[in-house]
């Protein structure tokens, strides 16, 4: 008889939009249990529910892990540690807490980068996971990527099998929650489009390119890369063009996505209306689905053009670190 085990869970960076998230959701699932919560450290020993401002819509704070103690990052135990930090601080106590033999599943971009650091998605580039067997540490580092990348690289992973791939075009409209919270000041923001976000552009590419590679050498694909941030509050939309060697047709492109929902059903939610997908219209709080959208093609036989978009806080960010999660959890025999 399989018995369950229930998988403790410490969470660094609780306090914030994606630390939110990660609790909603692991709130929901029976597999794992939230013991440890980390903040600052001028929160240290204070209640997490009397110190958080709870903005996550998908569900009412659990009283159980509202009444945890907020911890420091060296009174961690848990062996599981899901990281919600800022990079500057990832980069310094990720390594630490993978030395003591804790495994760490990290939303920060310290790491993504590393050559013996997984940057996954599992249902894209899971062969990727065992970088982890070239990490000294007892406890392992596995990353997940910047949230736009997330829906770049599914939307035009299935694609790579219809022809040889020259060059890729990217536009990016970035929701507001993207920027944490408080994030972007409403001046800014409101009734308008920011061109610009700062060190975007350059994850998306290189990042892009280590996830749809080989474990030793990124893809070698030309990409051009604009990003937006827009008054949208939760989900990235990514608009992108793909220029093939040869001509390709849009029967195939529809193939590719079946036979991808085939072994992950669900997966994708291939969009037939002209007008979709849209974020208010097609986003669940709890979403780990990629949405297609506007296949068609060029004015030529070998462009083709996309939607793909989804919420950045569950399969961009926080959802992306559970999956992870539960991925190296499968490879070293599950819940047995």
């Amino acid at each position: 008889m399989k018995i369950n085990t229930i998988h403790e869970v410490a969470i660094l960076g609780a306090t914030g939009a994606v630390g939110q998230k990660v609790i909603a959701l692991l709130s929901r699932d029976n597999r794992f249990k939230i013991v440890q919560l980390v903040a600052s450290e001028e929160r240290f020993g204070l209640r997490y529910g009397d110190v958080v401002n709870w903005r996550e819509p998908l569900c009412s704070l659990d009283p159980q892990v509202a009444d945890l103690k907020l911890i420091g990052f060296d009174q961690v135990t848990a062996p599981l540690v899901i990281s919600a930090l800022p990079s500057s601080i990832a980069k310094e106590q990720e390594p630490k807490l993978a030395r003591r033999g804790l495994h760490v599943f990290s939303n920060a971009s310290a790491f993504r980068m590393d050559a013996h650091t997984p940057l996954l998605i599992p249902q894209v580039n899971r062969s990727h996971l065992d970088l982890i067997r070239r990490q000294k540490t007892s406890g392992k580092i596995v990353t997940n990527p910047n949230c736009a990348t997330v829906f770049l690289a599914c939307g035009l992973a299935p694609l790579l099998e219809i022809g040889t791939l020259e060059h890729l075009s990217v536009v990016t409209l970035q929701s507001t929650s993207g920027a944490g919270y408080p994030g972007v000041s409403s001046m800014d923001i409101l009734g308008n489009v920011i061109p610009y976000i700062a060190d975007e552009e350059e994850k998306i590419v290189e990042e892009t390119k280590k996830i749809l590679g080989d474990m030793d050498k990124p893809r070698e694909i030309s990409v051009t890369v604009h990003v937006h941030r827009v008054p949208v509050l939760y989900g990235h939309t990514v608009a992108m063009h793909l220029y093939y060697r040869d001509p390709i047709s849009l029967e195939a492109a529809y193939n590719q996505f079946n036979q991808s929902n085939k072994k992950y059903p669900g997966f994708y939610v291939v969009h037939a209306e002209n007008n979709r997908p849209q974020p208010l219209r097609d986003i669940t709080h709890d979403d780990h689905r990629v949405h297609i959208g506007r296949l068609k093609m060029g004015d030529r036989p070998n462009i083709l053009g996309l939607i793909a978009m989804g919420n950045n806080l569950v399969l961009g960010a926080a959802g992306a670190a559970i999956a992870n999660m539960q991925a190296f959890l499968d490879d070293r025999g599950g819940d047995r």
